[in-house]
């Protein structure tokens, strides 16, 4: 089962089975590697979105043809065939703790009328995406080895050897796929340099059953559980399973229940029902400052800040696997032959976007501000922002909706202007502290 391989990934999720479909086009000897037994069985929790088809992102503007069923990247210049289920959703609402104020990206009722032409995007199976991907590797002779879980990766003469199951597979170079908890990352001392900023692990539910006002949306809520100084908040938006669906995300089990039996928000829960539960592990590290190193390219969360999505992650994996194509052509199997993959991945990510104006949405409505604060804040908005889906901008789209008011906010509310002034990426280690000594 041993063998030699141009190209060896590791991690059969939306990175790796792109880079594998890229790879089997290009006429790599391949071998892919998935811990999985079916890698299109998702059991990690995602929330599925198309992220994001509102903006541009990671110095991408990707969208959806509808009629001819395909993701389009057209910076990047390739698209990707999806036939399964979507489903839009038209705005992103974030709640107050009161469950009543809310501030809102993109009008709903507006854009609702529009269909497709208005949503903000649009949630998708991505089980069947990868198994399409997959399916394209295998065709292109890919070879998957599934229930494989590597234990091993290290540099050698002729490239990378890489263990897994007591087997030995040798590649020139491999990527590694293995998302935001990546065991090569760590096995290659990537994360050595990297700034932990923590983990955690939280359940995700799929809930039918709920009554929600402008159902297709993305909704971000606060809410005050009794002796809290600080609120919580869960996020929700529609699942593309089944039309009554929504995908449901909160810390903990406990906390759910006394979100549909005791808080504001109980009488959307009145019949709802949970039909699955999924779970996730979020370990956050800051980039890496460069996604390779001795012949392993990193692609997607593996290399990234939180979650590079599955439309960046496949973005990488074809990426990568097109640069190890024309260093096999070149004979250059070194950091030089991959050197447009580097140069690209810095550009599309750590320096597309600071990582740390990600870092500041969960900081603005979950962890600076007390739940007065966040209503007062809110009722300031009295219209919708403009429509966008992506977490990099919020936070600097509502500080721009907010300048004009700032001399009435200090006057108000003096601690909301104070925290408003400081939501700035160049104070992030301080709101962090902040933020801690809070919870």
């Amino acid at each position: 089962m041993s063998g030699k391989y141009d190209l060896l990934i590791i991690g059969a999720g939306p990175g790796g089975a792109m880079a594998a479909k890229t790879a089997g086009e290009n006429g790599l000897k391949t071998a892919i590697l998935e811990r999985k037994t079916n890698p299109s069985v998702v059991t990690r929790g995602c929330a599925m979105m198309f992220a994001v088809e509102s903006d541009y992102y990671f110095a991408e503007r990707m969208y959806y043809n509808e009629k001819n069923k395909k993701m389009i990247f057209p910076l990047n210049g390739f698209t990707v065939d999806y036939d399964g289920p979507v489903r839009n959703f038209y705005a992103w609402h974030f709640y107050a703790p009161d469950g009543k104020t809310r501030m809102e990206f993109g009008d709903y009722e507006e854009s609702f009328k529009k269909g497709d032409g208005g949503r903000l995007s649009f949630v998708y199976d991505k089980g069947k995406l990868i198994a399409g991907l997959l399916k394209d590797a295998v065709k292109n002779g890919v070879e998957l080895f599934t229930g494989f879980n590597v234990d091993g990766v290290e540099k050698t003469p002729e490239g990378v050897k890489v263990t897994a199951n007591g087997e030995t597979f040798e590649g020139r170079f491999a990527i590694g796929a293995d998302g935001i908890n990546s065991r090569v990352a760590k096995l290659m001392g990537f994360n050595k340099e990297r700034k932990l900023y923590g983990s955690h692990s939280k359940p995700t539910y799929y809930i039918t059953g709920l009554k929600i006002p402008q159902s297709e949306s993305v909704i971000t809520a606060s809410f005050s559980k009794p002796g809290s100084s600080m609120p919580s908040s869960f996020f929700m938006l529609p699942s593309a399973y089944a039309k009554d669906e929504y995908w449901f995300s909160v810390s903990t089990l406990e906390e759910l229940d006394y979100i549909a039996k005791e808080s504001i928000y109980s009488e959307w829960f009145s019949d709802a029902k949970v039909d699955r539960v999924l779970s996730y592990v979020l370990t956050i590290l800051t980039p890496v400052s460069e996604p390779y190193k001795d012949n392993v390219l990193l692609v997607g969360d593996s290399a990234w800040f939180a979650e590079a999505e599955i439309t960046g992650s496949m973005m990488c994996g074809r990426k990568a696997a097109n640069a190890v194509a024309v260093a096999l052509k070149d004979n250059k199997l070194n950091r030089e032959g991959v050197l447009h993959y580097i140069e690209w991945w810095k550009k599309s990510f750590p320096e597309f976007d600071d990582y740390r104006n990600f870092a500041m949405l969960p900081l603005f409505y979950a962890r600076v501000f007390t739940g007065e604060e966040l209503v007062y804040l809110y009722s300031l908005f009295k219209s919708p922002m403009r429509a966008s889906l992506n977490p990099f901008l919020l936070v600097r789209i509502i500080k721009e909706r907010l300048e004009p008011m700032m001399p009435q906010i200090r006057e108000e509310m003096p601690t909301v202007a104070e925290k408003m002034e400081m939501l700035e990426i160049d104070n992030f280690e301080k709101l962090l502290m902040i933020s801690q000594s809070a919870c």
